[in-house]
């Protein structure tokens, strides 16, 4: 199998690289196996990108949303660490501070199906598929008495859906940050008195997805509006690369801090039963007062952003940068593929191509 991708993707490279630019085949008509061939590369590109944005792209940063980077007690993973660290107390010499596990991704994982299994990367599925599927379900309710209203009617419907339905992703949080449990995962979704403590942070996160993706939307809208036909391309290009500006703005400072807020919300509620997989301070420095000694159990919503420090922040967005370049570097690659795929199982007419680009 990695035979045929590497000789794929040379032949794919060859086509891009070629003298007078990509170019395919005018009018494309593949053979059957062609067809066959394509659609099942394109099956696997949807598998192994919907494989990294959950185990990466969801499950880490929600990790690293709650770990504590000076803990206590530190759980270490790696024999030479461990080693090395028994070898310096011998020594009396004074050890460094132990980096967070969600510092790297590979620490990550490796310490998730050391404490949890070979299938740890995926912990939390059942519950997000139902998660997931009941948002779809909620969502398109809502949006039949809202369907004149067009994209005002689609966010009203999000944000009621999402805020409805907290309890369910509060349970996916609480599955992928603890240890294993034998319990059903629909046994671990909490109760009415939980969704009233969680639905403030519910409606936080989804209004500032809310405006950071249709604020960019209407000022592209706004831009589209306000040209005309003779408009040059460079203020076409402009005004592209500005709304990509926006939004890219709107989702750091404000869609970020909001998913933090949520998951670390979500988590202080965390049961007394169910230990972290991760080094982590349930009560946030104090913070947290349990409901049976008269407090909310849970942390505030200023207090969730504002304990999260900036070291962790740095790290958050580190891993939230990793998973773009690599989701990116799939694409890039599985395009290559493609374009090897038609180049190779193309019927054409003989030196009848035009560009692809």
């Amino acid at each position: 199998m990695s035979a045929v991708a590497s000789s794929l993707l040379r032949r794919g490279m060859e086509v891009a690289n070629s003298p007078d630019g990509p170019r395919l085949p005018q009018n494309i008509q593949l053979s059957t196996w062609g067809v066959v061939v394509v659609a099942l590369t394109g099956f696997a590109f949807v598998l192994a990108g919907a494989a990294i944005q959950y185990t990466y792209g969801i499950i880490v940063p929600t990790l690293a949303a709650i770990e504590d980077p000076n803990p206590d007690i530190y759980v270490r993973i790696d024999s030479d660490q461990n080693a090395s660290k028994c070898a310096a107390d011998e020594a009396g010499m004074p050890l460094s501070p132990p980096k967070p596990i969600t510092s790297k991704l590979r620490t990550t994982i490796r310490h998730l199906t050391a404490r949890a299994g070979r299938w740890a990367r995926f912990r939390g599925l059942k519950m997000y598929i139902a998660w997931a599927v009941a948002s779809t379900v909620v969502v398109g309710l809502l949006e039949i008495p809202l369907v004149h209203a067009r994209f005002f009617g689609r966010s009203v419907a999000r944000v009621l859906a999402e805020i409805l339905l907290a309890n369910l992703e509060m349970a996916w949080i609480h599955i992928v940050i603890s240890e294993p449990s034998t319990k059903p995962f629909y046994k671990r979704i909490p109760g009415r008195k939980s969704w009233a403590k969680i639905a403030p942070a519910a409606a936080l996160r989804v209004a500032a997805f809310q405006i950071a993706l249709y604020l960019p939307l209407a000022i592209m809208t706004a831009f589209h509006n306000s040209f005309t036909p003779d408009v040059s391309v460079g203020r076409m290009i402009g005004a592209t690369i500005g709304v990509l500006v926006a939004f890219l703005a709107l989702a750091v400072l404000v869609g970020v801090p909001a998913t933090v807020t949520f998951i670390r919300v979500a988590a202080s509620m965390l049961p007394e039963e169910d230990e972290a997989i991760v080094p982590f301070d349930r009560t946030f420095g104090g913070k947290v007062i349990p409901t049976i000694l008269g407090g909310s159990g849970k942390i505030g919503l200023l207090e969730a952003w504002k304990s999260f420090d900036w070291g962790s922040r740095a790290r958050f967005m580190k891993v939230l940068v990793k998973v773009f370049m690599m989701e990116l570097a799939l694409v890039i690659l599985f395009a290559l593929i493609l374009v090897g795929e038609i180049s190779l199982f193309a019927k054409e007419p003989v030196g009848n191509s035009i560009p692809l680009f």
